[in-house]
């Protein structure tokens, strides 16, 4: 795990800050800081941009995961798994967190707190009102990144992983999908089973875990010959 140390150094770093923010500020405060504050103050051209750049990164935590899982099994089926696997994990203890807390997004919480503040809204995306804590898409994106600087093993990509982790994990709050706390608590739990799993992972490797799908299918042809 030495190549994906910068990883976790930066990830410790964004931990520190974005917790040090959640103390400091009240949540309503801080999500207007994050969002609406500055981007008041841009261009429309600026504006625009960004919108349409949060709006498709922020898919880096729902479905691609299991896009690139698919095409991994044309490399090693190892791969695949363990990406599926951490993503199965993920799923598995943020939902119930999610279902059982129940708490209300920003477009709710905002909506009955503080009617008078307009959150930002892009185009074609619909704030969702419920659930909000924690973060699905940013425990997804958190633990596919970590999964593919795990497999990768390239101090670079590492850095390049986490930085796209972030971002996505920022999308959630700039398009008001989610609060600064359920980024922070959603990484968290993407970071931790990831790293727990891949501990798990690495113990005991069979010889199928080393060969990609293409491989296992012209085995099972030559064995019927």
């Amino acid at each position: 795990m030495k190549k994906t140390l910068w990883f976790y150094i930066l990830y410790s770093l964004f931990l520190v800050v974005l917790t040090s923010l959640v103390y400091y500020y009240d949540k309503g405060d801080l999500h207007e800081l994050l969002t609406i504050d500055w981007i008041s103050k841009c261009s429309t051209t600026v504006v625009s941009v960004t919108d349409l750049f949060f709006k498709y990164i922020t898919e880096l935590g729902s479905n691609i995961p299991f896009v690139v899982a698919g095409l991994l099994l044309l490399v090693k089926f190892g791969y695949s798994y363990f990406l599926l696997i951490s993503q199965l994990a993920v799923t598995l203890v943020v939902q119930p967190i999610k279902h059982i807390l129940n708490e209300p997004r920003p477009k709710l919480f905002f909506a009955e707190n503080f009617p008078n503040v307009v959150l930002h809204q892009v185009d074609g995306v619909s704030m969702h009102s419920m659930l909000s804590f924690p973060s699905g898409h940013t425990a997804s994106v958190f633990a596919f990144m970590l999964a593919l600087s795990l497999i990768c093993k390239r101090t670079w990509a590492s850095v390049v992983f986490l930085v796209l982790a972030i971002l996505t994990g920022y999308s959630r709050i700039y398009l008001s999908q989610h609060f600064a706390e359920d980024v922070l608590v959603g990484s968290l739990i993407g970071v931790v089973l990831t790293t727990l799993i891949y501990r798990l992972f690495v113990k005991k490797t069979y010889q199928w875990q080393n060969e990609s799908f293409i491989t296992i299918l012209n085995k099972i042809k030559n064995d019927k010959r």
